[in-house]
């Protein structure tokens, strides 16, 4: 259990995000991994895993639109971000506990509809963690604590994934849903409703002498105000970030559906998989918190380009091990072990150092609504990736959808030299 003031020491905070961002690895990783995994096992077809997949990430990508309610509505008596983040969990927790309750592998849309559901209340759960981490991490914390974070959300989507599978090999995969509903109630119990927010993140906004409608008007005028000037008024690198952020962050292919059903269509069962999982997962926090720690000495944008190009090479080697259109001839279970711990790694660079290029590019004034925005298209290209990746794969194989995901990736790299930081003139800093 947390102290009451675990906020305020470095170590508080570290940890204590850590654990939030540990609440959003958990369900995500059971949902894109156990339960994927487990629908391709129940005779599931790609194209409707991939269209399972692309709802997990479509409210993360539409996240930015509800986004500024956790910044404008606040709830004094237990604290604005945490009531929201307590609030968020408990309803992920009753979403996915209704899935225990009817046949998801023949009701796939029924399992589609809770789980974007789900999303919904995890997006909002992430928008409120991280507005939160925005106001009480210094600006010498930041990076550190995202590394952190980050490895923690890999670690979650582990013990989601791998975890769920494993309980899933030797007691059935119904078993699964409760270990994972009560790893959530934990951290809702135990981490988010012992978290007590700084005074100064709690101070209210008076308009004395107004009226409530007045005030509220004047509370929304400067925000979008504050807005404009983050994304239209800080230089090129702010407008150039949302076109980045809509682009593919090196290749992906590897990381989403594909990578789940070359497991099964190679023959892994559940504890290989299992086990595969694990690894990726503990190699993906590695690279993330040494990617941002590389990035920090050499350059964000700098390093950012280079890990892009690290993320293509596993998923070249392994399309042009592939033989024929169809199945997976020419890859054994032990080749695609290797590449996949290697794209994690790799991956995991791009994770740390990408969240500090944006940061970068965010105004302090509406950091919440703004890095949300830039995170949310982000995610929106697991969406869209995902979709076409289950698509293609049926129509053309694997060994197409992996060379053509790695040509992608080359694409954002045009961009780079225009993501700037933002300008932090005097008339901005004013604002």
């Amino acid at each position: 259990m947390l102290p009451q003031n675990v906020l305020k020491t470095k170590k508080g905070r570290l940890l204590a995000f850590s654990l939030l961002y540990l609440s959003e690895g958990i369900p995500f990783g059971f949902t894109a991994i156990a339960l994927a995994t487990h629908l391709r096992m129940s005779g599931v077809g790609l194209t409707e895993i991939g269209l399972f997949t692309a709802s997990l990430y479509a409210p993360w990508g539409l996240k930015w639109a509800w986004a500024p309610l956790v910044d404008l509505i606040e709830f004094k008596r237990f604290g604005s971000k945490r009531t929201w983040i307590a609030g968020a969990q408990a309803a992920m927790i009753s979403t996915l506990g209704i899935v225990v309750f009817f046949d998801y592998s023949t009701n796939i849309q029924l399992l589609t509809t809770l789980i974007v559901i789900h999303n919904i209340f995890a997006a909002t759960q992430d928008v409120a963690i991280d507005a939160l981490a925005i106001k009480v991490l210094p600006d010498n914390e930041r990076g550190i604590a995202n590394g952190f974070m980050f490895g923690s959300s890999y670690l979650g989507q582990a013990i989601g994934g791998s975890g769920a599978l494993l309980i899933a090999g030797k007691f059935g995969f119904a078993l699964s849903f409760p270990f994972v509903l009560f790893a959530l109630t934990l951290i809702l119990v135990f981490v988010t409703l012992r978290i007590q927010e700084p005074v100064e993140v709690l101070v209210e906004k008076k308009h004395s002498d107004t009226s409530p409608l007045q005030a509220i008007v004047i509370e929304l005028r400067q925000f979008f105000r504050d807005l404009f000037q983050g994304f239209f008024k800080s230089g090129v690198g702010p407008i150039a970030g949302v076109a980045f952020s809509l682009l593919p962050f090196g290749a992906l292919a590897l990381g989403l559906v594909l990578g789940s059903t070359i497991q099964v269509d190679l023959g892994m069962d559940e504890n290989q998989i299992a086990k595969l999982t694990m690894y990726g997962t503990v190699f993906a926090a590695g690279g993330c918190v040494l990617g941002g720690w590389v990035s920090d000495r050499v350059g964000h944008r700098k390093a950012l380009g280079v890990w892009y190009v690290l993320t293509t090479i596993p998923t070249f080697f392994l399309a042009r091990q592939f033989v024929g259109l169809e199945g997976t001839v020419g890859v054994s279970i032990q080749m695609f072990f290797y590449v996949s711990i290697a794209y994690s790694f790799t991956s995991g660079l791009v994770q740390g150092t990408s969240t500090a290029v944006f940061m970068g590019l965010t105004s302090p004034a509406v950091a919440a609504t703004q890095f949300t925005g830039y995170m949310a298209l982000h995610n929106f290209v697991y969406s869209y990736s995902s979709l076409w990746q289950g698509k293609y794969a049926d129509l053309h194989g694997y060994a197409k959808v992996l060379f053509m995901d790695g040509w992608i990736a080359f694409i954002p790299l045009i961009l780079l030299p225009f993501l700037k930081p933002r300008k932090q003139d005097s008339a901005i800093l004013e604002e």
